[in-house]
């Protein structure tokens, strides 16, 4: 429990000045680490109530197991939730699976423009833990800088 109370930990010191609000469809493993660190937090029975909060200063943990939700209507409400928190969206995969490359959650978030940011095994179940953030979907490649092609000074050359 110690690697996943260190991330968790981490994750909430990053944003500090935010309400964390948690949706956890099974199992309480998230719901006991932010007890365990006395980290305040709100909880959301269902993913339908998020429209009823105020998204301006929200990190939504979102934590599911995939073993018992449908990946076309998750994939669904993902989407939508990313337009209300395109900077606050943090999603906690719980699998039984160490390879999740093959994985059809892992391979819909990838597509929407998630990153894997961390992995933890604890009692034999994965944590994936993916952000999103707008401002960082796509990284620029090396070449698209002003010392190669895009440099007006090199045209000529």
């Amino acid at each position: 429990m110690d690697k996943l109370n260190n991330i968790m930990q981490h994750i909430c010191l990053e944003n500090k000045n935010k309400d964390i609000v948690l949706y956890e469809n099974s199992n309480s493993y998230i719901y006991e680490s932010l007890k365990f660190l006395k980290i305040t937090y709100q909880y959301l029975p269902q993913l339908e109530e998020l429209v009823k909060l105020d998204s301006d200063n929200i990190l939504l943990l979102l934590s599911i197991d995939e073993n018992i939700i449908n990946s076309d209507d998750l994939y669904r409400k993902i989407g939508s939730i990313i337009l209300k928190y395109p900077d606050n969206f943090i999603i906690i995969n719980k699998t039984n699976k160490a390879d999740y490359l093959d994985n059809p959650l892992h391979k819909r978030l990838m597509s929407l423009g998630f990153k894997l940011s961390s992995q933890i095994n604890h009692d034999d179940i994965f944590f994936l833990f993916y952000t999103y953030n707008i401002g960082s979907y796509k990284n620029s490649p090396d070449w698209l800088n002003s010392k190669n092609w895009a440099n007006p000074e090199l045209w000529e050359k």
